[in-house]
């Protein structure tokens, strides 16, 4: 019993290192991650950004005529957010906890 939880414990840390990989920890802070362009302070703020960046899509798909006028592209712009928000996904996170999961 022993030498199951221990190998199951091996088997949870080489499986953590390997998937989980969108956010790093920040440098110099111990409750701090990052992703090579943006800070985060976890998962929940992760996520809360992720939203807030689909409902500005989804806002922008409103096709308001009273748009500020600095806004020159807007579904330029609403691609780009779309592809930000796929690309912060943590799908590598959600497989970790899948198989984590099933090891317990």
């Amino acid at each position: 019993m022993m030498k199951t939880k221990k190998k199951n414990l091996k088997e949870l840390k080489e499986l953590a290192e390997s998937t989980l990989i969108t956010l790093q920890p920040r440098k110099g802070y111990t409750d701090k991650f990052e992703v090579p362009f943006v800070n985060f302070e976890g998962y929940t703020d992760l996520f809360a950004t992720i939203e807030a960046l689909l409902k500005v899509c989804v806002l922008a798909t409103q096709e308001d005529q009273h748009r500020p006028p600095f806004v020159k592209s807007p579904i330029y712009n609403i691609r780009l957010t779309l592809e930000l928000a796929c690309k912060l996904m943590p799908f590598e996170e959600g497989e970790f906890l899948d198989k984590a999961y099933k090891l317990f």
